[in-house]
């Protein structure tokens, strides 16, 4: 059945610019002891699944002119043609496999075409494999493609053999015409002031509740885009990325936030705020406010872990990289999440999606390809200064065609003015820290990413883990 776009999807969609790609890449390490699975193998496997991995096999279709949102059509792709097969040089180095994912990330999904690509790639330093996984974001979020995984993985070693039988083909649905895309887009136009009504109704109610949190907090200061301190970082970027990707032990993470009375989520913004205060200072910048940093919020309900899209709201956090005591660092920013979560919470769920399924997705993809072709994005303070995101990752092993997967990073999307992203997955026991940013913005990225141990060593050592 042809489906129309939510309004966040579709401004995934009309956002997009050359040098922005508004898509996710996951990464998923195997078990260095594992035998190494095949590309005819893997093939197969997304081919047996495909009836079932929805997102593999949505294509877009756009409304002539932008007038409405897009739809997506159901096809049966040719799976080979999106899975290909890469050799690091040897001897292996982990820089390699952050350039080559890197390498990933700086090139742009075909729209004509089912937008996602698998990488499974060969020689990394440990001698493991690692799948890379690339899908645009207007077809899912961060927990819609950790659901992705979930179902292109198996939860036992020795899952069911496959049928006998040749895999079930997907039948392919027909693409709307101009004629019917138009139509629906005429009739939309009709709905659209109802719409923008109980829109607006929504947002009253929620600035209502809004108030009275911050009538709660009254006298702290409280984050807000746009009211950022300007970074070295800040600015457009290029269509080039760059990569890091470190580790933290989950169990002394957890340790910290025990001794600390705080969260999980609080002790890594709190390490990122250390590692960010180190790097700043090596750019001879005395951090003298806190940082704004987005911090992306599902609004999923458990029945809707499988449905695709986009569900999330957002929350606005400082960083305090002003100060210097890692304990007063992690104090603060607790503190300041607590009163985020309260904002997010008093905005309330679905009010993004509702304001951004008014608007044109001409009105969307004009203004945001002058913005990038003019480079306005120099000119002005960043709307945040980065965007830092936490998800918990499967609480269960997970293998690919029999072979135990190790590791999950993932990679966020940045664009101009904002240039870093941070995504960090728990999984075995294990923090997976993914730093993405623009070279030209953010040349050595390594350094801020080798940051984030010592930030957390220092933070350990003040509460005695």
């Amino acid at each position: 059945m042809v489906e129309q776009l939510g309004g966040i999807d579709a401004a995934f969609v009309g956002l997009e610019t050359p040098t922005g790609h508004l898509q996710g890449v996951g990464v998923v390490v195997l078990d260095a002891d594992a035998p190494h699975l095949g590309l005819d193998e893997l093939v197969a496997l997304v081919e047996r699944r495909l009836p079932d991995l929805h997102l593999l096999r949505r294509r877009l279709v756009t409304v002539p002119g932008g007038l409405d949102r897009p739809y997506w059509v159901e096809v049966h792709p040719d799976v080979a043609d999106h899975i290909r097969r890469h050799q690091l040089p040897s001897p292996g180095d982990p820089t390699d496999f952050e350039r080559f994912c890197a390498e990933v990330a700086s090139t742009k999904l075909d729209p004509t075409r089912p937008m996602w690509e698998f990488v499974l790639v060969d020689g990394l330093a440990s001698g493991a494999q690692a799948l890379v996984i690339k899908i645009h974001h207007a077809l899912c979020d961060g927990i819609g493609s950790l659901a992705l995984v979930a179902q292109l993985f198996d939860m036992s070693p020795d899952p069911e053999p496959p049928a006998d039988d040749a895999p079930a083909r997907v039948e392919p649905e027909e693409s709307p015409s101009a004629a019917w895309l138009l139509a629906n887009a005429t009739w939309h136009a009709l709905e659209r002031p109802f719409h923008a009504v109980s829109t607006l109704i929504d947002l009253v109610g929620s600035a209502r509740r809004l108030r009275s949190v911050i009538d709660a907090v009254e006298g702290q200061v409280l984050a807000a885009p746009l009211a950022t301190p300007r970074l070295p970082l800040d600015g457009p970027v290029s269509a080039q990325r760059a990569v890091a990707f470190r580790e933290l032990p989950l169990d002394r993470v957890k340790a910290v936030a025990h001794a600390s009375g705080t969260h999980v989520n609080d002790v890594v913004l709190a390490v990122l705020a250390g590692a960010l205060r180190s790097w700043l200072r090596t750019q001879d910048v005395e951090p003298d406010q806190a940082l704004v940093a987005a911090v992306p919020v599902s609004t999923r309900t458990p029945e809707e872990l499988l449905v695709p899209g986009n569900h999330v709201s957002a929350c606005f956090v400082h960083l305090p990289v002003h100060i210097a005591d890692p304990a007063e660092r992690l104090a603060v920013t607790a503190g300041v999440a607590d009163r985020a979560k309260a904002i997010e919470s008093a905005v309330g769920p679905g009010v993004l999606e509702r304001v951004t399924g008014l608007v044109f997705p001409a009105l969307l993809s004009g203004p945001a390809r002058a913005y990038q072709q003019a480079g306005l994005a120099a000119r002005h303070a960043a709307p945040v200064n980065l965007v830092v995101s936490n998800v918990a990752g499967p609480p269960f092993d997970l293998y690919l065609a029999g072979r135990p997967a190790a590791t999950f990073y993932a990679l966020g999307p940045i664009f101009d003015g904002v240039t870093l992203n941070i995504t960090v997955i728990s999984f075995r026991g294990v923090l997976g820290f993914a730093y993405l940013t623009c070279p030209e913005r953010l040349p050595d990225l390594a350094a801020l990413a080798d940051a984030e141990r010592t930030s957390f060593d220092e933070l350990a050592a003040a509460f005695g883990v």
